[in-house]
């Protein structure tokens, strides 16, 4: 309970102080602002975020989105950060034919996302 009590509370802050990119706030901030890691922070945007708050980063920190334009923002910078990450993990398994050795029995399981836009 104490979670959603600091994660309503870091809400507020956003909402309150952070609206719009102009007034966006580095994550060291906000981790001396609410004592916790750099973790925690990116923890507790990523929860506030799938809740369906428009929280929003851009080089210049986090900030509450004030806009559509600012949302749809984030949107693109996540999704160019999926097909990173998705390129990063295709060269390990190719990576994993250097390993041929198959007495091991374990297996690879890998589960595609689809992530439809609009």
């Amino acid at each position: 309970m104490e979670h959603v009590n600091l994660n309503e509370r870091f809400l507020s802050h956003l909402k309150r102080n952070h609206t719009g990119a102009g007034r966006a706030v580095q994550s060291k901030g906000l981790e001396l602002r609410f004592q916790m890691s750099g973790r925690k922070v990116r923890d507790i945007v990523n929860a506030l975020r799938c809740e369906g708050h428009p929280i929003c980063s851009d080089d210049g920190g986090y900030y509450y989105g004030a806009n559509k334009h600012e949302v749809l923002g984030s949107i693109r910078q996540l999704s160019s950060r999926i097909e990173k990450i998705a390129e990063a993990k295709n060269g390990l398994v190719n990576a994993l034919s250097l390993y041929p050795d198959s007495s091991s029995g374990e297996q690879l399981q890998i589960w595609f996302v689809c992530v439809k836009e609009g």
